[in-house]
């Protein structure tokens, strides 16, 4: 409120007496105005250094889950497929291999694994925001 009354006394004079005011000109140039990146902008747009770290704990926690999955399906492990996704989430889960334990070597995987794929997640989103802005 106190904006648009300053506004409207910047633009009518003091008084709010309307007939001595100038209708303001735009500056005469180039033709080119700036414009501001607007808050959905900066808040969603990525550079290319964000993205690829985004994209890369994504690659990492779908691996994790993809060897998760694998083994709760007891896929064949003499598949080469099945086997680089088995090694890849085996390397990747290196740092997180005895934080839970259990008798059980699966629910001690699956429990391992996944917190593996969540800590990715979570700080490349965190890294990946961090230097978007």
């Amino acid at each position: 409120m106190a904006v648009q009354i300053w506004r409207d006394r910047r633009r009518h004079g003091a008084d709010g007496d309307t007939r001595d005011a100038k209708p303001r000109s735009r500056p005469s140039g180039s033709g080119f105005v700036e414009r501001r990146a607007s808050r959905r902008e900066r808040r969603h747009g990525h550079n290319p250094v964000s993205a690829l770290i985004w994209l890369a704990a994504w690659a990492a926690a779908l691996t994790l889950l993809a060897g998760m999955g694998l083994t709760w399906a007891d896929a064949n492990t003499g598949n080469t497929l099945v086997q680089n996704i088995l090694d890849a989430g085996r390397w990747l889960a290196t740092p997180f291999a005895d934080v839970f334990t259990n008798p059980d070597p699966d629910k001690q995987m699956y429990a391992n694994w996944g917190l593996a794929a969540a800590v990715y997640y979570v700080m490349g989103r965190i890294l990946a925001w961090l230097i978007r802005r």
